[in-house]
């Protein structure tokens, strides 16, 4: 009997020992100490994901198609070049879509719900300006992406995008101008790369932080999401073009070209009442 209940405290003393250590330490066992839940995250996302695939698509079911959703935000019309034609804008870029690869249990990582990661270590869209107009290789300003912990990934980089546009300059100084810009997968058809606007919103935001342009006046900025099928492959090809609609402000041409003229041309009319040998007709001719 002595035995027994000596056992017993000797077991009930460990049980104890092992529930402190568990309550101490039980919920950093998936870092290390010297880590904080969010570093020892990053961490495991990365090495993980370069032993899955960095260049490969995000999905387990190569079969389907990734959702990717763009949004655009104009910030200013920096410039219109008319000789050459080329529109350059200070646009915001959003992509989200989700990769099955960036998953993890919040629980785990003391509740961290989303990180920042490096957008080269992971797969991005390859979404491009079609009818671009520069000599940069690469538009967009470097940002990093945000991952969230069910797999959802939000990418918003800067950009100048230089795109080409057909200017009709007949009416011109009150002429209206609308310059595309038609976005797309380089590699990807859409059975590959499903690309939809973000949120459903079918136009261009300007709010804001939007900059007015002293020379010309946005109208509208509506955007339509095209399907095309070529007579090489079967598969659908999908782009998303926006387009934006200005006016000229004409104020400045006014003062300068319209005025002046108009003012010569009533002094001239005017001569011609003035008698010849009147001295002012001499004056003012």
């Amino acid at each position: 009997m002595e035995v027994t209940i000596h056992t017993l405290g000797r077991l009930f003393f460990l049980l104890t020992c092992l529930q402190i250590v568990q309550a101490s330490g039980g919920r950093h066992s998936h870092y290390p100490d010297k880590l904080s839940p969010e570093s020892a995250l990053i961490s495991m996302l990365l090495h993980r994901y370069s032993k899955k695939t960095e260049y490969g698509r995000p999905v387990y079911n190569h079969s389907e198609a990734v959702p990717v959703r763009l949004g655009l935000q104009l910030i200013q019309i920096m410039d219109l070049d008319e000789k050459d034609q080329v529109l350059k804008l200070n646009v915001w870029s959003t992509y989200e879509w989700k990769d099955e690869f960036l998953v993890w249990d919040t629980e785990d990582y003391d509740g961290v719900r989303d990180v920042r990661l490096p957008c080269n270590k992971i797969w991005t869209p390859d979404v491009k300006l079609y009818n671009f107009a520069d000599t940069r290789m690469e538009e967009r300003r470097e940002a990093r992406c945000v991952v969230y912990y069910d797999g959802n990934v939000t990418w918003i980089p800067q950009a100048i995008y230089m795109s080409t546009c057909a200017l009709d300059v007949t009416t011109f100084p009150f002429d209206k101008q609308e310059c595309q810009l038609k976005f797309g997968s380089w590699t990807y058809n859409g059975r590959q790369l499903d690309l939809k606007f973000l949120n459903d919103r079918e136009s261009m935001i300007t709010d804001d932080y939007f900059v007015e342009n002293t020379a010309w006046k946005v109208l509208a900025t509506p955007a339509v999401r095209n399907v095309y099928k070529y007579a090489c492959c079967p598969e659908p090809y999908y782009d998303l073009t926006f387009t934006l609609v200005f006016r000229r402000n004409a104020t400045f041409y006014t003062y300068i070209l319209i005025l002046p003229c108009v003012l010569l041309t009533s002094l001239t009319l005017v001569l011609f009442w003035i008698p010849p040998e009147s001295p002012t007709k001499m004056a003012l001719g």
